[in-house]
């Protein structure tokens, strides 16, 4: 007898048979996409005799002559490597918006600020990026997973002898060659009705998540060195993702591995907009192809200026060879040319010929043809045109540069090409940060404890509730591609000597440079736990206090900070004060001043 779903259709056997079968149409249907993915990652590793063959298959090219030099010389590596370093100086300052100008909702707004930011720092976010960024430059394409991790964080007790943990946020990157989407012509991931996550997992590891039993056997596994792995007792587990319609309102989700229905439901997670049910994927692309769910990788451009250059650099060192090693003609039967094919000319060598015949001689090669080296650097320049890469420190045109500042010019020019995929990694940190918040927003069970240190290695503890928890993420500083650290430096600087940062008593407010800092990406620097920080927490305590009672002003208060930090929370509060409530805020704060002119008098 067939076992029946939840919703008792359809049928267990067909849901699995279905899923499957679409798993192989969408696989058939990216066939050519995927050898290309997969040539690149060949390219990149220095398997540079490989293309694709009619068939659709990844052939080696044999040589034409036993004799042909078949060296590597290759230069998409390390232009890869300099991208993605270039990239991984991406570090976005996000901060959380408010959804009114309340008290209240800035203090939630900072400390959702504060989750994410000990968040990214306990997920090492820039390294996941970092993979991330690596498959994009390879292959055009790559994929973040946000998800829920239930044994994550602290743990919270026992249930049926089991520990319980508080959970955590989690993000992992995610190469192409998982993800299947339902249209190949979607322009983006909000185009996309459905996507499967295929990917090879340990049949043991499968068991102990799901709870059934799968059996498992030998899987292969792309690497990015271009290398296929084989994994042992291993199956291809299939998440089938489909946004919410009118039949499933709330999504839906179909996980199988082996032949095995693992799940069936809606969606696990509210990470969209307005606590809507989404994808827990964000994509990030290197080069945008219209009318294209996969990007395209530089990889794929700079593959035939490899091969061009490869030929180039081959015949030059065959030219060497005979050069070297020389051509030699002689008259047939004058020598033995078997001794002399095997031990060539070596020095000291008698060289006996048959008598009356015409002695060996050696062919005259010629010099190297110029238009060889013309080549090769016509070769080595259109690497740099296609790739936008260059060493600018070192390229003999700018021999003459020795200005730091007109250096600096010229690196900011040379990073000119690579700020749109430097705006696509920004994109998806957002994406990312706004998933993760809407996760602790969706699951955070009482109080989530949020833990930071100084740099005088002092821990601040805050407390922040699911409902209380802000995902408007924005970012405030500019793309770090555009302006290098020097032009960062010059632009403080001119604002500071302008006295456009200085307040009416000629000074920088702690909340200024705070400010200031943390959008230099210098965060750490700022006077979060000086003295003026602590009189703002201080007066912010109070605040709540003065609403109940009147109180004291202290003599060691700061007056200035107390005042200003009073008077914006009476006004964000204005309409719910009671007048007993402002006539305490209006006699506290009247103390603030008249303790702030004595110390001026003084």
């Amino acid at each position: 007898m067939k076992k029946k779903t939840k919703n008792s259709e359809p049928y267990e056997e067909e849901l699995v048979a279905w899923v499957e079968a679409e798993y192989e149409r969408r696989r058939k249907e990216r066939a050519s996409i995927e050898r290309q993915w997969e040539l690149n990652l060949s390219f990149i590793a220095g398997k540079q005799y490989v293309g694709i063959s009619s068939r659709g298959e990844l052939v080696e090219d044999g040589k034409a002559f036993y004799w042909q030099n078949r060296g590597v010389f290759n230069h998409i590596a390390p232009i890869l490597e300099s991208r993605v370093a270039k990239l991984g100086k991406i570090s976005p300052v996000m901060s959380i918006r408010a959804k009114d100008g309340g008290d209240e909702e800035t203090t939630n707004a900072k400390l959702s600020e504060r989750l994410l930011k000990n968040v990214f720092e306990n997920l090492e976010i820039k390294r996941v990026v970092a993979e991330a960024t690596a498959w994009s430059e390879a292959c055009g394409t790559s994929f973040y997973k946000i998800y829920w991790n239930v044994k994550g964080g602290k743990s919270i007790g026992t249930r049926d002898g089991k520990t319980v943990y508080e959970g955590e946020a989690r993000v992992e990157a995610v190469p192409p060659f998982e993800i299947y989407p339902d249209s190949l012509s979607a322009s983006g991931m909000g185009r996309v009705k459905s996507i499967l996550h295929a990917r090879i997992v340990r049949a043991d590891e499968v068991s102990a998540a799901y709870g059934k039993a799968v059996s498992g056997e030998k899987a292969e596994v792309y690497s990015a060195k271009g290398e296929k792995q084989t994994v042992e007792d291993a199956v291809t587990l299939l998440e089938y993702y489909e946004k919410p319609t009118e039949r499933f309102p709330e999504g839906r989700m179909i996980v199988t591995a082996g032949g095995v229905l693992l799940y069936h439901g809606e969606l696990p997670y509210r990470n969209g907009a307005n606590g809507n049910r989404e994808f827990p994927f964000a994509r990030q692309i290197s080069v945008e192809m219209c009318g294209a769910f996969f990007g395209q990788s530089v990889t794929e451009r700079l593959i035939p200026v490899q091969r061009a250059y490869n030929a180039v650099k081959n015949r030059k060192h065959e030219f060497i060879n005979r050069l070297s090693m020389g051509v030699m003609n002689v008259e047939d039967g004058s020598v033995d040319t078997d001794d002399l094919a095997e031990e060539g000319l070596s020095p000291g060598k008698i060289l006996v010929y048959r008598q009356g015949s015409k002695p060996p001689e050696m062919l005259d090669t010629g010099k190297m043809p110029a238009e060889f080296t013309e080549e090769e650097k016509s070769l080595l320049n259109e690497f740099t045109v296609v790739s936008g890469i260059s060493d600018v420190a070192s390229s003999s045109t700018n021999a003459t540069v020795s200005s730091g500042t007109a250096l600096e010019l010229l690196i900011e020019q040379d990073n000119e090409r690579l700020t749109v995929v430097a705006e696509r990694i920004r994109g998806a940190y957002k994406e990312i940060a706004r998933q993760m918040l809407r996760l602790y927003k969706e699951f955070i069970v009482g109080k989530k404890e949020i833990r930071e240190t100084d740099g005088e290695d002092k821990t601040g503890v805050w407390y922040i509730v699911g409902a209380n928890v802000c995902d408007d993420v924005v970012i405030e500083n500019e793309n770090e591609l555009l302006y290098g650290e020097n032009r960062k430096k010059e632009m403080l600087l001119s604002l500071y000597n302008s006295g456009i940062l200085k307040g009416e008593d000629g000074e920088i407010s702690a909340e200024t440079k705070e400010r200031v800092l943390s959008l230099l990406g210098y965060g750490d620097l700022a006077s979060d736990y000086g003295i003026g920080r602590l009189h703002t927490e201080k007066a912010k305590e109070e605040n709540e206090r003065i609403r109940k009672r009147e109180l004291a002003v202290d003599g060691y208060d700061d007056h200035k900070i107390h005042i200003e930090e009073h008077i914006r929370y009476a006004l964000s509060e204005d309409d719910v004060l009671t007048p007993k409530e402002k006539a305490n805020f209006e006699k506290h704060i009247a103390e603030h001043k008249k303790k702030l002119r004595e110390e001026k008098a003084q």
